[in-house]
């Protein structure tokens, strides 16, 4: 039985308890999730930031003003003050605030190199006194998931982050035109000669039908959601984990990468003005509108992918069947695509809080089931109803994309699969809606075709959780790493002026005088020092494993 099915036993004999207290002082009920102890303790005030994605709709109010910020005052255990963040621009509003005095108690931020930066700075307050003496659910929550604590460990010892747990699944998905496999008598290809012969016949041979040379084998070759396909085709990363668990660091994987790019684009089968698309949103189009065999998207949510991507090109192309391709096997070995970050880190204190204790109240109100799912599906009985196995069940889809579909970031700090089997992207899907089964259908090939413990190709570990380099080699190793991707590109499109193995030489030389030797050293120092404390891929398919078995046991 979920922690979730438990709650409303618990929530009962909590509710007495307080309903007692409060019949003693005064007629009003204590609020939700508030500590029940009314006239004992004054609620605290605190001031949070929340992104703003410029996603409210018009008569919603503003992200710092609207429904669920009354909501939260009205049902949490503090006074909050909201300060709105612009989601693509957090940096640098945070370095403002920061230097002004006038950031915010409680900051959430995904970026990792956002909130090691404000730790480098000495900006963010050590938590765990605090959790020890103020917490009861989060404390829980680091007790059942003791990765939490393990991945907001910072250099000195001591725990500066709250985060969340997700599920594990595959975080980009290889599409491929099954039915033009199938009209052209080919099958899914398992190396780079059949990805490269694949991609020249749905280039050459009119897989759509329409007597018109328009299509080609894959799109997205160097900018959007396919940019990532060939990296983690050829584990082609800065920083690696070698096969004696030491750490490697530099360009020398690029190179087979590069080489299968080349050979690709002198084959035909990629649109050859690909670099003028900037965004990748002309490949993408392109996809959807049934003119390229072979995509990767970002499906880090399925049910927005299914509503978005997936219905657009079943309306456009009715006949399109798409199908999960595995990575192809290649010289430099086999890897799986890049999965979703299960341990992920998402607020830290400012060092300045005037009213910490008030914080840990409100962290613990957040990670609450109660709380977090009514930022994913909004008031019971208004926005959704349970059905008699606990699933939710939407009432009026328009209410709650007015009202509700816009709030998740409330809940960054909420781990959903406290809630059961209902918490699984797998049970998020409606099989009434074509899209949504189609989606599902996918969703199923590509847990089983991706969760696997074949090598993830992305290097080391998640992004989320790899170190950041001080300041000045930061600049030196964003310097030499754009250089030698330049290099790499010239080669690519150049023939016979400029080749893989001259743009290689090139690559070891920009690297050997942009600061190599200084970035190798401290990365292996913090190897050395840290490779017990970091979370790796190995790490997240063992959480894979224990999410399925609990999922199955639902």
């Amino acid at each position: 039985m979920s922690l979730f099915n438990k709650l409303p036993k618990l929530m009962l004999i909590a509710g007495l308890g307080s309903g007692l207290l409060a019949g003693c002082s005064n007629d009003k009920e204590p609020a939700a999730g508030s500590s029940g102890n009314t006239g004992e303790k004054e609620r605290g005030s605190i001031s949070s930031t929340i992104y703003d994605r410029g996603s409210v709709p018009n008569g919603m109010g503003t992200i710092e003003d609207n429904m669920w910020t009354k909501w939260i005052n009205e049902n949490g255990p503090a006074n909050l003050k909201f300060v709105a963040i612009p989601r693509w621009e957090s940096q640098s509003k945070l370095n403002v605030l920061l230097a002004s005095g006038s950031a915010p108690d409680l900051i959430f931020e995904f970026g990792t190199s956002i909130r090691n930066q404000m730790f480098d700075q000495k900006q963010l307050m050590p938590l765990d006194d605090l959790i020890e003496q103020h917490s009861v659910e989060y404390k829980a929550l680091l007790g059942k998931y003791p990765q939490l604590k393990q991945a907001g460990i910072k250099s000195d010892g001591k725990l500066y982050e709250f985060g969340r747990m997700n599920e594990v699944y595959p975080l980009v998905s290889v599409f491929i035109r099954e039915d033009w496999l199938d009209k052209l008598g080919l099958q899914v290809p398992t190396n780079e000669e059949e990805f490269l012969a694949v991609a020249k016949a749905f280039t050459e041979q009119d897989p759509d039908g329409n007597g018109v040379d328009d299509t080609y084998g894959i799109g997205g070759f160097e900018f959007g959601d396919n940019a990532g396909l060939f990296r983690y085709i050829f584990n082609a990363n800065w920083v690696n984990l070698g096969e004696n668990g030491e750490i490697e660091v530099g360009p020398e994987r690029l190179q087979k990468e590069a080489e299968f790019k080349r050979a690709l684009y002198e084959a035909g089968v990629v649109d050859k003005d690909f670099l003028s698309d900037k965004d990748g949103s002309k490949s993408k189009q392109d996809f959807l509108n049934g003119k390229i065999g072979i995509y990767a998207f970002m499906t880090n949510d399925y049910m927005g992918f299914a509503s978005r991507e997936l219905d657009t090109l079943m309306t456009n192309v009715p006949d399109a069947k798409l199908k999960i391709m595995p990575l192809p096997k290649t010289s430099a070995g086999q890897f799986t695509t890049v999965w979703n970050n299960p341990v992920q880190m998402t607020a830290v204190v400012n060092a300045r809080a005037k009213n910490p204790e008030a914080i840990m109240e409100y962290i613990d109100f957040l990670v609450k089931p109660e709380t977090g799912r009514t930022f994913r599906y909004g008031i019971e009985g208004e926005h959704y109803k349970l059905e008699a196995d606990g699933k939710p069940v939407i009432l009026d889809q328009e209410k709650y994309k007015n009202e509700v579909s816009w709030a998740s970031d409330f809940g960054m700090v909420y781990s959903r699969l406290e809630e059961g089997k209902y918490g699984y992207a797998e049970t998020q899907f409606d099989e009434a809606i074509p899209a949504q089964k189609e989606a599902l259908r996918l969703f199923r090939e590509a847990m089983e075709t991706y969760m696997t413990d074949l090598p993830v190709g992305e290097g080391l570990t998640h992004s989320e959780h790899m170190p950041q380099l001080p300041k000045e080699l930061q600049v030196k190793f964003s310097n030499v790493t754009a250089a030698v991707h330049d290099i790499y590109t010239r080669a690519i499109i150049s023939g016979s002026k400029y080749t893989i193995e001259q743009a290689a030489d090139d690559a070891q030389k920009q690297w050997e005088t942009g600061g190599s030797a200084e970035i190798v050293d401290w990365y292996k120092q913090w190897w050395d020092k840290e490779k017990d404390n970091v979370l790796i891929w190995s790490d997240f398919y063992e959480i894979y494993e224990q999410q399925q078995e609990a999922f199955k046991a639902e």
